[in-house]
């Protein structure tokens, strides 16, 4: 199914950066989107925007969470939402940090999902789109949201294999470097300034076309990974670190 064939989507997140540029994308096709953060006054004035509906959530809620979206009916997901906190240094991590980025990236993913997919499978017809990171393919110096963007990776493909025959399709997105306020949260402002801007970094909204492109292939088509990052940012590779004699 191409985006044609859907109607309806939901996109976690939604308050900022790759969420809302992703509701914008959406809503300019025409799908009806239900835009879903904590943040109500963002969340309205987006809904002014575009025309989405407004949903204030905190995903970390597990009751609410399945009591608000259990009964909706959605054609396509963007599960966006996500944060990284102690990022710098795991060793010196407080634990409510630890708690928070896998109860927030990895717990509230998977509800989100479990949420929602049983009904687009029982109606044969759906697209859930995980945003991921390069975090949960290669070794960045961030063990505790590197770990919760593994759990993303697996969770996707083993979902993948569940998912055959009902019609369903799931996408990763794994992008680089993307000029958001997610480093201002996870690691302050000074951080992000001194961070971002050291080359021609990616934009939000070439994470929303991404998604546009992947949920707008032929039924038969399923782009299981995508990795998306600047033309000036490349991950891999051999550090030689001089021995001591």
């Amino acid at each position: 199914m191409a985006l044609t064939d859907y109607k309806t989507a939901l996109v976690t997140g939604a308050s900022a950066g790759i969420g809302a540029a992703t509701v914008r994308a959406l809503a300019a096709k025409g799908i009806a989107v239900t835009a879903v953060a904590r943040r109500v006054d963002r969340l309205e004035a987006l809904a002014t925007e575009t025309g989405a509906t407004p949903l204030a959530l905190d995903l970390n809620d597990t009751d609410a969470l399945y009591a608000t979206l259990e009964p909706l009916e959605v054609d396509i997901l963007v599960n966006n939402a996500g944060l990284g906190r102690a990022m710098a240094n795991f060793l010196e991590a407080a634990p409510e940090d630890i708690d928070l980025t896998i109860d927030t990236n990895v717990s509230a993913f998977l509800h989100v999902v479990r949420a929602l997919a049983p009904g687009m499978a029982a109606r044969k017809r759906g697209h859930i789109v995980n945003i991921g990171s390069v975090a949960g393919l290669y070794p960045l110096q961030s063990p505790i949201y590197g770990a919760s963007k593994g759990a993303v990776r697996l969770a996707s493909q083993n979902l993948r294999i569940e998912l055959l025959g009902t019609g369903v399709r799931l996408t990763e997105i794994c992008p680089g470097r993307v000029v958001t306020e997610f480093l201002v949260q996870a690691a302050g402002e000074e951080a992000a300034r001194k961070t971002y801007g050291q080359f021609d970094e990616l934009k939000p909204e070439d994470i929303a076309d991404t998604i546009m492109f992947a949920v707008d292939t032929p039924w038969h088509v399923n782009l299981s990974t995508i990795e998306i990052v600047p033309t000036e940012q490349a991950f891999g590779g051999v550090q030689i670190v001089p021995m001591n004699n």
